[in-house]
């Protein structure tokens, strides 16, 4: 709506000198204003766009685009102008209240996204409250204690390496017999180093972002070196964002909520 009223600044400027009934035209200064509003709103309407139901994101980009988030509402908290910083700290105070309840699952989503890791989490919390950045690593830290617990309930020996592998996921396998032998050798010297799959995982160098990154792909490619891991990751992966989609097709549907149907 701002981008649109922008555009036709002069009309309105025009319309006050020919219609004396125009009486609301906006001031210099009010334009201005809704430039800089027009600056602040556009990344959330981006970020509200990426994780909304409409496009199902994996969970692995939640953290991130919060953080991205929390960031821009501090920035403004110091603008010049009083009305943005009083409306940026109405909004601080509501997203405190969301950021409090959110679940460590979700961050740790962000660690299995091999363009992120831990390194990213570190960044993010540092950059927040360097103060509290070791207390926050440490709860995401309890991706060990999950990930024993898939070892513990682990895949039955006697499944074949076609069942194991997840059927989620876009992308192509490679299905070359070679690729899949080296992948064999590979978790072979993992486990005769003593590393774990997820410390194997966690200790190779973080992948560069691209566009076209599909990180349930990765893990489908990945399922044979690392079946346990990989079926953690898919797990958590397909945690959904939000139930925004959910919720808008029972609204949109008159399906309302009542005594006999909850």
């Amino acid at each position: 709506m701002l981008q649109s009223a922008l555009v036709y600044r002069r009309a309105f400027y025009s319309l006050s000198l020919r219609d004396s009934n125009f009486k609301r035209c906006p001031t210099s200064e009010e334009w201005r204003r809704a430039e800089i509003m027009c600056e602040i709103l556009k990344p959330f309407f981006t970020i509200t766009n990426l994780i909304s139901g409409s496009s199902y994101p994996t969970s692995n980009l939640y953290f991130g685009e919060i953080w991205k988030i929390e960031c821009l509402i501090r920035s403004y908290l110091t603008s010049e102008d009083l009305l943005i910083q009083k409306m940026a700290e109405s909004m601080k105070v509501k997203f405190d209240k969301y950021w409090s309840d959110y679940n460590v699952v979700l961050a740790v989503g962000a660690v299995l996204d091999p363009t992120k890791k831990f390194n990213f989490l570190k960044f993010a919390y540092e950059k927040l409250d360097p103060l509290t950045s070791e207390e926050k690593l440490k709860k995401v830290m309890t991706l060990g204690k999950l990930f024993s617990e898939y070892i513990k309930n682990g895949i039955p020996s006697n499944l074949s390496s076609s069942q194991v592998q997840p059927s989620y996921g876009g992308g192509t396998r490679i299905t070359s017999s070679s690729y899949d032998e080296f992948e064999e050798y590979e978790s072979q010297s993992s486990n005769n180093t003593g590393k774990s799959e997820l410390d194997t995982y966690l200790d190779e160098l973080w992948m560069p972002l691209s566009q076209e990154f599909d990180v349930l792909a990765f893990w489908k490619e990945r399922s044979r070196r690392s079946p346990n891991l990989a079926r953690m990751a898919c797990d958590i992966l397909s945690i959904p964002i939000t139930t925004v989609a959910s919720e808008s097709v029972f609204s949109i549907g008159a399906r309302v909520v009542n005594r006999y149907r909850s």
